[in-house]
């Protein structure tokens, strides 16, 4: 019979979360994490198997506790364009706020171990198809007449917010890419009408 977990979960997940996302999987030493998680290695490896295992459980930590909330604006928002900017603006707070100072820890970890870690890159891949589904279904709900290749769009505009916060960017600058951004989906539509 295994032993009862000493500790919150989430906690120390969230604790992990920082260090990974500062400095990526591999220059994140395992005490950086244990430091970070008030765990010792052997409380670690008992509950995640491995540094891998740990990693795995940080992303899906990240991507439920940082994207969801962003992901639920875009797929309940009853006005598709309200969805899309409202999906936009949660990113561009986390930028400005301080949250999403490094970039997506996703996108981080993806483009870091794609090629040599399949567990990493199918976590975001799908990750990558609902936001882009939300995308999709955000467009058709607006009557958009492209929505597969618009989603695809916004799904390189939210990357690009992700990888564009490394660089500390202003909310003034992230709000000129999310109005560019929307103008460029609703021009088209009014020159056809």
């Amino acid at each position: 019979m295994g032993r009862h977990r000493e500790f919150d979960e989430k906690k120390v997940l969230d604790g992990a979360i920082e260090v990974f996302w500062r400095r990526g999987y591999s220059g994140a030493s395992i005490q950086d994490v244990c430091d970070a998680m008030g765990l010792n290695p052997g409380s670690v490896y008992a509950a995640f198997g491995s540094k891998h295992g740990l990693f795995l459980a940080v992303i899906r930590r990240y991507l439920d506790s940082m994207n969801r909330p962003g992901l639920e604006l875009l797929e309940t928002n009853p006005c598709g364009l309200d969805g899309i900017r409202a999906y936009f603006d949660f990113i561009a707070n986390g930028i400005v706020n301080g949250n999403r100072r490094w970039g997506c820890l996703g996108t981080n970890a993806f483009v870091e171990l794609k090629e040599v870690d399949d567990d990493v890159a199918q976590l975001m891949l799908d990750h990558l198809t609902r936001l882009e589904i939300a995308f999709r279904e955000a467009l058709k709900r607006d009557s958009f007449e492209h929505p597969e290749s618009q989603a695809k769009y916004l799904l390189c505009i939210a990357q690009g917010l992700n990888v564009f916060a490394k660089t500390s960017p202003n909310r003034e600058t992230l709000q000129t890419i999310i109005d560019a951004s929307i103008s460029s989906l609703v021009s088209p539509r009014l020159a056809t009408n």
